[in-house]
């Protein structure tokens, strides 16, 4: 077992280490939903990136916020505070 390995083994539940371990050499990458149910919020000093395109109620961005592709705000409401910082990539 490689050093890694063995501090993960000693910080976490032993049912869990092998997806943490997956996870921390890059086997397994973040994913997010298509649609969401609830209000996306950004908070202060927080980075955050979303996979596109996504449907989402109402965006509000207190930190930096990143979509790629497309974004469709349903109920219309995007609030974008002046120390936030919105980009969108397509």
């Amino acid at each position: 077992m490689s050093r890694i390995a063995d501090i993960i083994s000693v910080m976490v539940p032993a049912d869990i280490t092998e997806a943490v371990t997956r996870t921390a050499i890059g086997e397994i990458g973040s994913s997010n939903e298509d649609t969401f149910e609830g209000n996306l919020t950004v908070d202060a000093n927080t980075n955050m990136m979303i996979a596109g395109p996504i449907t989402v109620p109402n965006i509000t961005v207190n930190g930096n916020l990143s979509i790629t592709n497309e974004v469709d705000i349903t109920t219309g409401d995007l609030n974008v505070s002046t120390n936030g910082s919105l980009s969108i990539v397509n």
